[in-house]
Order: structure tokens, then sequence, then C-alpha cells
């Protein structure tokens, strides 16, 4: 076995997430602009798992994202030389409830080899699974 395979062998996937009971305190955009830097400026394989309901605001900000590059031409172009680009694909965003993220991340992690899987969560502790969740990360 050569030394790449060990070092895989010997990862593990961090969980990470900024959490505060306050909502609109910008937790969805230190989480987008945290994963964008290390994702595409360091090339960090990572995931994000928004698990912010009812709004999702994270997972809907990809969904219309995605559906402006295939609207678009220009954007089209550049989302095409950007991912030919090693590395440079889009990091995956999945959404779920709460209570749900602790198996969605099993699933992203089984999926994929990442260093990183950042959760957006709800902002208050009055959601089910949040506790049990938050128990859940390293960070």
């Amino acid at each position: 076995m050569n030394n790449q395979q060990n070092d895989d062998m010997d990862r593990q996937t961090l969980n990470v997430a900024f959490a505060t009971q306050k909502g609109g305190s910008g937790k969805t955009a230190i989480t987008v602009l945290v994963a964008g830097y290390l994702h595409y400026r360091l090339g960090c394989p990572l995931a994000v798992i928004d698990c912010d309901f009812p709004q999702y605001s994270l997972y809907e900000m990809r969904e219309r994202d995605s559906r402006a590059v295939l609207e678009n031409e220009y954007l089209k172009r550049a989302a095409y030389e950007q991912m030919r680009q090693p590395g440079r694909a889009a990091y995956p965003v999945r959404k779920c409830r709460v209570e749900q993220a602790p198996d969605t991340a099993r699933e992203l992690a089984a999926e994929g080899c990442y260093d990183l899987l950042f959760f957006d969560l709800p902002g208050t502790v009055n959601s089910a699974g949040i506790l049990r969740t938050i128990a859940q990360m390293d960070y």
C-alpha cells in the first residue's frame, strides 16, 4: 500500500457548524463564505448540509444558481471553464431536517472523500434533534 492510500484511509471527516440561537445572525452567510474559500481557493474537499428548515436558504441559493447557469450562455461557459479544472466542481449541498443531519452526514461521508462537512443549523434550540446534532460536531 502506498502513502497516498494510507493517507486516504487515515483521513477523518470533521463536522463543523456555525451556530447561534439567534435567527438572522449570518450563520448561512458565514457557512457559504468559509466553504467557498476553503473549497475553491484552497482545494479542500467538503460538502454542506442545510438543516435550516423550513427556509433551507443555502440549498435554495444553490438551486437558483444552478438554474441561472442553465439559462444564461455566459454563465454556462464560465461554469464549464471552472469545472473542467481539477478540484473545481461545485461542492455538494444537501438539505434535511436537523434531526436527520447525522444520518445525512454519514451518507455523504460514505459517498465521497470529504475533509469537512459544514452544517447550516436553525437559529433555535427548540428544533427537534438540534442538541443531538450539535453533539456530533467537532467544531
